[in-house]
C-alpha cells in the first residue's frame, strides 16, 4: 500500500508538472527544461487535462477527502456545540437521522433525560440491529429506533423539538423528499442541524461530501428558515466540517 501511494503521488506530481508546462507553452512562454528519462530514453509524459489530474488527485487522497471523521464522543467538543445549537435540555424530543452505530443517539438520550425522547433512524438493516443493541447496552428506555427509507425519515408528524443529521446529508439520494419529511416531523419553531463536510477538489456532491451552499439552498427551498452556518465544526481533525442550522417557521409558509 505504501509503495502504491508513493507511485500514485509521484505520477500525480509528474502529471501536474506536465500540465503546468503545457499551460506555459500555450501562453507563449517556454517551459523550463526537464531531465530526460534514463530507462525509456528521451520519453516524457504527455500533459494532463483537468479530468486526468482530478482522477490522480482522487487516487492520491483516497481515505483523505472521503474520511468522515472520528466517531462521536459524548466528552468531545461536538457535544458542547450541539447543546447550544439544538437547545438540549431535559424533556426535549430529538431525532438522530442516519444514526449509524448510535454513539450520538446514546449521548442525546442522556441529555434529554428520562422525561425526554430520542428517535433514532437508519435505513440499513445491519445498522438498525446495531442501534437496538447500543440502546440495550446503554440501558436506555427513552429511545425509539425507526426504520427510514430513501425518500422519507419514518418520523411521526410534529414529533420533535430538534433534529440532527450528522454526516448524512451527502448520502441522500432524494434530498427534496427527505427535507419535506424533516419539516413535517418538526414542531413549529423546531431546529434542524445538518452537520457535513465539503467535497475535495472539483467534486460538487456525493460520497465525498456536499458543499454547504447546496445544503442551505436545498433545505431552505423546502420551507425551512436558515439561522446560521457554522464553518468551524469539530470532529474531522484538520479537515473542514460545517453545521448548517435551520428552523421550522412558526406558521407554515405555504399557508401565507
Amino acid at each position: 500500500m505504501n509503495n502504491l501511494r508513493r507511485f500514485t503521488l509521484a505520477t500525480l506530481l509528474g502529471g501536474v508538472a506536465a500540465g503546468i508546462g503545457f499551460k506555459a507553452f500555450a501562453h507563449g512562454r517556454r517551459p523550463p527544461p526537464r531531465a530526460l528519462g534514463t530507462r525509456l530514453g528521451a520519453m516524457t509524459p504527455p500533459p494532463l487535462g483537468r479530468a486526468a489530474i482530478t482522477m490522480l488527485l482522487s487516487a492520491a487522497c483516497t481515505g483523505c477527502g472521503s474520511w468522515t471523521g472520528f466517531g462521536f464522543r459524548a466528552d468531545g467538543p461536538e457535544m458542547q456545540r450541539l447543546r447550544q445549537v439544538l437547545v438540549l435540555e431535559a424533556g426535549k424530543v430529538v431525532a438522530d437521522v442516519g444514526a449509524g452505530k448510535g454513539e450520538l443517539t446514546v449521548a442525546l438520550a442522556r441529555e434529554v433525560r428520562s422525561n425526554g425522547r430520542v428517535f433514532s433512524t437508519e435505513i440499513n438493516a445491519t445498522r438498525l440491529k446495531q442501534l437496538r443493541v447500543a440502546v440495550v447496552d446503554a440501558r436506555l428506555d427513552n429511545v425509539t429506533v425507526v426504520e427510514a427509507r430513501s425518500h422519507e425519515t419514518g418520523l411521526p408528524p410534529n414529533c420533535c423539538d430538534a433534529i440532527v443529521l450528522r454526516r448524512v446529508y451527502h448520502h441522500l439520494t432524494d434530498p427534496a423528499s427527505i427535507n419535506t419529511s424533516l419539516l413535517q416531523a418538526l414542531r413549529p419553531g423546531g431546529v434542524l442541524a445538518v452537520i457535513d463536510f465539503p467535497p475535495p477538489f472539483f467534486w460538487s456532491r456525493g460520497s465525498l461530501g456536499v458543499p454547504a451552499e447546496v445544503v442551505v439552498t436545498e433545505v431552505a427551498g423546502s420551507g425551512f428558515e436558515p439561522l446560521q452556518l457554522i464553518d468551524d465544526w469539530p470532529g474531522r481533525g484538520p479537515l473542514q466540517s460545517y453545521c448548517a442550522v435551520f428552523r421550522k417557521p412558526l406558521a407554515d409558509p405555504r399557508d401565507r
